[in-house]
């Protein structure tokens, strides 16, 4: 009625809601608590800063994860009962060279100096899903382990670690070699 107003129009309701940036449809999680702080992983997302040329996600995305795959890590031995191993662990691809038994369990002291199996074991083949720790990179491939550096290393301990079933174990994996300052070998 105001002879100043020129205009009206009755104001409508009108949906509206907070804009955020949305995660990746396609990006994985996992329930395993230390997923989120495994960076190397995470080198995918669009957000990330780290450099990486593994792309494991993008391989999980295609199936790569490691089903019908059978790996053995040649080490200190490999704990077959750690709850991050236990659902992969194969004992038909595992063995113990330095006590000649099929338990590659590692040699447990005060020192725990003989971790350095499992520790290898979990990045390549921790399952997946089990709220427990981490996620292998492979976390559905069958894990073995061969206790093979807890006593004395001769040219015959590193041949029969080996020749342990190469006909059923598709991957050898042995995170160690001589002690030198990377240039003497």
């Amino acid at each position: 009625m105001d002879p100043q107003v020129k205009w009206l129009q009755q104001q409508e309701v009108k949906r509206r809601v907070k804009r955020q940036v949305r995660s990746d449809p396609q990006a994985l999680y996992f329930n395993d608590p230390i997923w989120s702080n495994m960076w190397y992983m995470h080198c995918g997302d669009k957000n990330s800063r780290c450099r990486s040329e593994m792309n494991v996600q993008a391989a999980w995305k295609k199936g790569y994860t490691g089903k019908n795959v059978v790996v053995t890590i040649l080490d200190d031995g490999i704990e077959r009962n750690h709850p991050d191993l236990a659902p992969n662990y194969d004992s038909y691809a595992s063995y113990d060279v330095n006590g000649n038994d099929y338990d590659p369990s590692p040699r447990y002291d005060a020192s725990n100096e003989n971790k350095h199996g499992t520790r290898c074991a979990g990045e390549v083949a921790a399952s997946a899903n089990n709220s427990y720790c981490i996620v292998g990179i492979a976390y559905n491939a069958k894990i073995g382990g061969i206790r093979m550096l807890d006593g004395d290393v001769t040219d015959v301990v590193e041949a029969k670690s080996l020749g342990i079933r190469p006909n059923y174990i598709d991957i050898y994996s042995a995170s160690w070699g001589p002690d030198d300052d990377g240039k003497t070998v």
